[in-house]
C-alpha cells in the first residue's frame, strides 16, 4: 500500500553504504514511493551522491537522521568493534534512541549486531511506539509487540 506512505521521510545511514548498492538502491526505492529521503554517511563522495534521488538530502550526522526519520533503514556494515573503537557492533544504542521519533520504525536487514537489544528493549518498554523490523531473531526482542521478526533475507 504505496499511499499509506507518501509524505513520510524514509532515511537510510550508515558507513559508507550510499557508496553501496543496498543504500542507493533503498534510497531510490524509498523516492518512488513517494518518501522524502534523507541520510547521512561518512564516506560520501560526489559520485555517490550522485546516484541518489535528486531530492535526497544529505544530513550532518545520525543523530540528525534519528530525530527527523519516520523509517530508519540500516545498511551499515558489521565492523566487531564498539563505536568508540570504530567498529559498528552496537552502534543503535542509547544515544540513537534517545533522539528517535516515538512512533519511528527501524529496518534491520545489514546484521542484528549493528543494534543494541537490551538498550532497544528498554527503548520500547519504556512507552516508544516504534517499532523494529528485522531478519535477525533476537532473544531479548523475539516475542516483543514492537518487534516483527521475519524470515532471514539473505
Amino acid at each position: 500500500r504505496c499511499h499509506r506512505h507518501r509524505n513520510r521521510q524514509r532515511n537510510r545511514h550508515g558507513c559508507r553504504h550510499v557508496q553501496g548498492h543496498i543504500g542507493s538502491a533503498t534510497a531510490r526505492d524509498a523516492a518512488a514511493l513517494g518518501m522524502d529521503v534523507i541520510g547521512y554517511d561518512p564516506g560520501m563522495t560526489i559520485e555517490s551522491a550522485l546516484k541518489l534521488p535528486r531530492e535526497t538530502q544529505i544530513l550532518g550526522g545520525m543523530k540528525a537522521v534519528f530525530a527527523q526519520a519516520d523509517y530508519i533503514s540500516l545498511n551499515i556494515p558489521f565492523i566487531n568493534k564498539t563505536p568508540d573503537e570504530g567498529g559498528t557492533k552496537g552502534i543503535i544504542g542509547e544515544e540513537l534512541l534517545a533522539e528517535m521519533k516515538n512512533d519511528a520504525t527501524i529496518l534491520n536487514f545489514a546484521r542484528g549486531e549493528l543494534v543494541d537489544s537490551a538498550a532497544l528493549k528498554a527503548h520500547f518498554d519504556a512507552g516508544h511506539k516504534g517499532k523494529y523490523v528485522t531478519d535477525f531473531p533476537e532473544d531479548l526482542l523475539w516475542d516483543h509487540e514492537n518487534a516483527i521478526v521475519i524470515p532471514h533475507l539473505g
